[in-house]
């Protein structure tokens, strides 16, 4: 098969997949069950790693978002509440 629609998604890495799947259908990470725990445990290292790797200077500057709309939405906002 050949992809030609990654402007729409990008299709998944087989790890990242996996990785994500046994949090994906049960874990809320707001919950206060364990396995909610470990789905917010499982982000949060996530906000780490993805912090160092870009060189953020706190994890809580990485933010989740649900899609692509909504982190466009985040962005514009925040430069926009960011203006002198």
């Amino acid at each position: 098969m050949l992809y030609l629609d990654n402007a729409a998604t990008t299709p998944m890495r087989p790890e990242a997949v996996e990785a994500l799947q046994s949090f994906a259908d049960f874990g809320n990470p707001n919950g206060m069950h364990a396995i909610s725990r470990a789905a917010k445990n499982a982000m949060e290292e996530a906000r780490e790693q993805a912090a160092a790797l870009i060189g953020a200077a706190r994890p809580t500057e990485i933010v989740f978002t649900g899609g692509g709309t909504e982190a466009d939405n985040l962005a514009v906002t925040g430069a926009y509440l960011a203006r002198p």
